[in-house]
């Protein structure tokens, strides 16, 4: 996927800080894995109001306090509406509060106030971010359109993550070969990148492609890169492809690691469900 807000130098180290951890936890989605700060120049004895109360929001955010980042993070707006971080921050909270309509205007003025070159790390954020969400909303030709334009742009530092966006959303779309084509590019990138591994997994499951299918879904287990939610899925769809193999012992073994990474997610439940047909 943050330490507590702190002072600003001259950009905002907690900034920074959470803007690579947001750009590599953006990866998770419901089914299958997407992936999603440069503040203005500031002297080092100077914080504005306005910055004082994003990193505050921003340190509200990494601890779940989603509300109450909610509260800064609008406050921080009202001081200074051109700000492209507190759009994208903000953005961000509304996501995961479900609040996709608002999320979704603020990513795209984040991307609109960032486009000189000093906020380019704001912008691809707000990119990679609203590739996922448009993903998630299932508006998956949209979604292409930011992560390609992130893969075709050579100063784009972490190109395997919007490789694996637009593979997911490719994947969506039945158009497999280019999917299979984008997550291979990405592990070349990156050959651990466990969202997609995970992806990888999926689509060899749809091709019927089983030992390669449990290869991807193991590597992406191994790979350590994974939210819970994540590791609950992989955990599932291997037990699903040992049922289907009819090794009951293998399958439970999985199920019963479903259950506990993600215990409250529906891969946990589902994976119950089977554990008590299989006893």
């Amino acid at each position: 996927m943050m330490a507590k807000p702190v002072h600003c130098g001259r950009k905002s180290r907690l900034a920074q800080t959470c803007l690579r951890l947001l750009m590599a936890a953006i990866v998770a989605s419901s089914l299958g894995c997407v992936t999603s700060f440069s503040s203005s120049d500031l002297s080092p004895t100077r914080v504005t109001p306005g910055v004082a109360k994003r990193d505050l929001g921003i340190g509200y955010l990494s601890s779940r306090r989603t509300a109450m980042a909610i509260r800064q993070l609008r406050a921080s707006l009202t001081l200074d509406a051109s700000d492209p971080a507190t759009h994208l921050w903000l953005g961000e909270a509304y996501r995961r509060k479900g609040k996709t309509a608002e999320a979704e205007e603020l990513l795209l003025d984040s991307i609109r106030l960032s486009q000189a070159p000093e906020l380019v790390v704001t912008h691809h954020a707000a990119r990679l971010t609203l590739s996922a969400l448009l993903s998630q909303l299932g508006r998956y030709e949209e979604s292409l359109e930011h992560c390609e334009a992130l893969v075709d742009d050579p100063t784009f530092s972490t190109p395997w993550r919007p490789l694996t966006n637009c593979g997911w959303a490719l994947l969506q779309l039945g158009r497999l070969d280019e999917a299979a084509s984008h997550f291979e590019d990405a592990l070349d990138f990156f050959p651990r990148f466990g969202p997609a591994l995970l992806n990888l997994g999926i689509l060899r499951t749809k091709q019927g492609k089983t030992l390669a299918a449990v290869k991807a879904l193991d590597a992406a287990l191994d790979s350590r890169r994974l939210g819970s939610s994540a590791l609950g899925e992989a955990h599932y769809r291997l037990g699903e492809i040992y049922v289907k193999m009819g090794r009951r012992d293998k399958a439970i073994e999985h199920f019963r690691q479903a259950t506990e990474k993600a215990p409250r997610d529906n891969w946990g439940s589902q994976s119950q469900a089977y554990l008590d047909l299989l006893h």
